[in-house]
């Protein structure tokens, strides 16, 4: 039933009338406009080649958007381009006639009636023979932008056409050769200009701006009570599940999620500016809401789609997306080893490209996340993260309908077969009954539903925030962690303090990374562990670092600059309370990061993993109290020689801050230590008798636990003086394993598989590097030692 609520609403809005497409043509009289460039003067229109080549004098090369950046490449659009500033824009009839063509424009797009547009110049743009610009959507420059006007100087050319494309159609604008052509479209329209195949193509491009007159809701649409019943049934019949098997169905749904066909960006997407058929919708589900007895927001959706897809024939092959290495012959492969030359493990290479034409099955899997909202109030809009359900969606227009951003094939994935994944940007209608306000926000980490808590703290209704607070408990999951957090989590700390409830506070708090934690936050943590005691602030502090194999380092890392001043201060505010179990719980993430890049074997990745370690571990010394630190220095000289790899940039960093570890410092005591026993170390290793010239020794290749039978060999030929080269008959298998073991324990030893007889040869091959590593290594130890003894000498007595 719930299904079918949602299939008759999208058929509802997909019934209603019609206002507008996504692009549309005006021609006018080429006698409206006067306009005059610096350098060249008055245009005469039509334009012929010799005004042309002067305007091209006075020109640069057009530039384009890509992200963040404005770049200039022919190759994706080369056209000249004269800046706003040196047009000038009259004539007698000028301003008339362009009023005329943007309420035109208006009713052609399907603007609402109360909506007036404004052109603002953007460029004046010349093509020449062989000039174009690739597909593109224009930035909205201004947050009133809604569109694009491009005005086509009547000029004799061939080619130049404006093709603009949006959800599956492409419509084509040829300009006049005698009359002013406008063509207008939506921002988020994907637009081309094909090559221009003679003459010169110029062009005049405003930016549209969308100015409300009238409040909304004046001249709205028709009976929506249709609507509004669907609502009803929606919010009141149990969710179905996309793959039920007979399963019992679950709750109400929450909210509908209605994606709407447009794109839009934050700085657009406002009701007085939807595009198209989307503003005829919204307007609608905004009066059936206001029937139903719901409140409607405007969001901004990712959504992704993975489905079984079959390429074009011209571009299959037996293997699906992985292209065989040609020159393998191993006949034992079939295809599947993906080998190169010399037998070693290959890279498998992804198809890239177009993949507009692969022809698409049946849709194995979809995610929809809402990641920004405006509020109910319409004043504003904010962040958020809020994951949506099958029984939640709603649209009019499929997704497989609309171009996507960004697609990859992924090829054969065993059960699911040839996989193409596919993410698009979509607006959205939200609605939700006003009874469940309250929920609806905070389950998507809504400020307003914690400014509603404290509202009511503030107020004194104690026991309405605490059973409001309560209800968030199924619901109040992972909030994120940093600085986007950061506003979040100090609002719910200020929350969780004023409800005097440890359970509910504790909840609260759960669900953020402990690196959302600052030094703003002390004054509401240090009234926290007093309220709630030492025990509360433990568990607290523990649920910020969640499954300590989470933490991934970088984020963490930035992080670690403050939290030495953090704890310092949070002492100073409550004690130890919560500065005691934040180190505690820094330490143990940084020690099983510690412990597990000693286990790896090849040295430059290990060696670098380890440097990275450095900082934060001097970081984690420095915020510790001076017992902790003692600690934790006893735990770090008990590993082995290689954690010198960690030790030591972890001094060089205490080094650049020496008030940090100067006497009387919290950790000096501890970091003279980790110093001397850094030396200790060096000076063992620096005095150890150099390798003979004869002496191929090498240590063995780790455990291994499968009981092969092969490693015992490889051991003894690792771990003999003399022998240099091994010749070993294995099967392909067999050959694997021992590729992996010599790989993953990073030995100085080469692989490479003879193809010859059955089974082929391995032959192992000890390197050189089994004595450069060791000279690099004592080098390094000589360096070490004497930047130790400069900058980190032992007291004297």
């Amino acid at each position: 039933m719930g299904h079918g609520a949602r299939k008759q609403l999208a058929k509802l809005l997909d019934a209603s009338e019609r206002c507008g497409d996504f692009s549309t043509r005006i021609e006018m009289s080429a006698r409206a406009l006067r306009i005059e460039v610096d350098g060249v003067g008055a245009l005469p229109l039509p334009l012929r080649a010799p005004v042309t080549k002067k305007l091209i004098a006075q020109a640069r090369q057009a530039r384009f958007g890509r992200g963040e950046q404005t770049l200039a490449d022919t190759s994706v659009r080369d056209t000249w381009e004269i800046t706003p500033d040196r047009i000038t824009l009259g004539g007698p009839d000028w301003d008339r006639t362009l009023s005329g063509v943007l309420d035109g424009v208006r009713t052609a797009l399907g603007l609402p009636p109360t909506t007036v547009l404004r052109a603002e110049p953007h460029a004046l743009l010349v093509y020449g023979k062989g000039q174009f610009f690739l597909p593109h959507q224009d930035s909205e420059k201004d947050d009133s932008m809604v569109g694009t006007l491009v005005v086509s100087l009547p000029s004799h050319h061939t080619g130049g056409e404006l093709v603009v494309s949006h959800a599956g159609r492409s419509v084509v604008h040829q300009a006049s050769r005698e009359k002013l052509t406008f063509a207008a479209f939506y921002a988020d329209c994907l637009h081309e200009v094909k090559s221009v195949k003679s003459g010169y193509r110029v062009t005049l491009t405003m930016n549209l701006l969308a100015e409300r007159t009238r409040p909304a809701g004046e001249d709205g649409g028709g009976p929506a009570a249709d609507l509004a019943h669907c609502l009803t049934e929606h919010f009141t019949e149990p969710a179905e599940e996309r793959y039920a098997y007979g399963r019992q169905k679950t709750a109400p749904p929450n909210r509908l999620v209605y994606l709407l066909d447009h794109e839009y960006t934050q700085r657009g997407l406002d009701w007085d500016r939807l595009k198209g058929a989307d503003a005829t919708r919204a307007t609608r589900l905004r009066q059936a809401a206001g029937q139903a007895g719901c409140e409607a927001v405007l969001a901004l959706a990712e959504v992704k789609e993975t489905w079984d897809a079959v390429p074009p024939y011209d571009r299959y092959d037996y293997y699906g997306d992985v292209e065989h290495f040609d020159g393998c012959e191993d006949e034992e492969c079939e295809g599947e080893c993906l080998l190169d030359p010399d037998g070693e493990p290959g890279s498998e290479r992804r198809r890239s490209g177009d993949f507009s034409d692969y022809e698409l099955g049946d849709l194995i899997d979809d995610e929809i996340t809402l990641d920004w909202w405006t509020r109910p109030d319409g004043a504003d809009g904010e962040q958020i993260s809020l994951p949506v359900s099958y029984a939640e969606v709603c649209a009019t227009t499929e997704n497989k309908g609309l171009t996507p951003y960004q697609s990859e094939y992924e090829g054969y994935m065993g059960n699911y077969g040839n996989t193409l994944d596919r993410w698009y940007r979509r607006a959205a209608v939200v609605l939700w009954p006003r009874q469940r306000s309250f929920a609806a926000r905070a389950e998507a980490g809504s400020e307003g539903a914690l400014r509603e808590l404290q509202g009511h703290l503030d107020t004194g209704e104690l026991e309405l925030a605490r059973t409001l607070a309560r209800s968030l408990a199924p619901i109040w999951k992972h909030r994120g962690s940093g600085e986007a957090a950061a506003p979040l989590f100090t609002a719910a700390l200020h929350v969780a303090v004023g409800l005097e409830e440890a359970d509910t506070a504790a909840m609260l708090l759960a669900p953020f990374g402990v690196e959302t934690l600052g030094e703003r936050h002390v004054p509401d943590l240090a009234e926290a562990a007093a309220r709630y005691g030492r025990t509360w602030s433990r568990e607290a502090v523990g649920s910020w670092f969640g499954p300590v194999a989470a933490y991934t380092g970088a984020d963490r890392a930035a992080w670690l600059e403050s939290l030495p001043g953090l704890c310092a201060a949070l002492r100073t505010a409550d004690g130890d309370a919560v500065a005691a179990p934040l180190v505690e719980g820094v330490w143990q993430a940084a020690e099983q990061q510690l412990t597990g890049w000693l286990d790896v074997g090849r040295e430059a990745e290990r060696r670098a993993g380890m440097e990275r370690l450095g900082a934060p571990l001097a970081r984690i010394l420095q915020a510790c109290d001076p017992k902790t630190a003692d600690t934790i220095v006893t735990a770090l000289r008990g590993l082995p020689d290689t954690a010198l790899e960690c030790l030591l940039p972890a001094l060089r960093t205490a080094a650049h801050r020496p008030t940090t570890v100067r006497d009387g410092a919290p950790a000096a005591h501890a970091f003279q230590t980790l110093a001397d026993h850094c030396e200790a170390r060096l000076t063992a290793a620096v005095t150890r008798p150099v390798r003979a010239a004869d002496d191929w020794s090498l240590t063995p290749a780790g455990t291994c636990r499968s009981g092969c039978g092969l490693c015992p060999d490889l051991d003894a030929f690792l771990t003999s003086r003399t022998r240099r080269v091994m010749d070993w008959p294995l099967a392909k298998d067999r050959r694997r394993h021992i590729h992996s073991r010599i790989d993953l324990a990073g030995l100085p030893v080469s692989h490479t598989t003879r193809r010859q007889g059955r089974p082929y040869t391995l032959v192992l091959t000890k390197t050189n590097a089994v004595f450069t590593r060791e000279q690099a290594a004592r080098i390094r130890a000589e360096t070490d030692l004497a930047w130790l003894r400069e900058k980190w000498p032992r007291p004297r007595g």
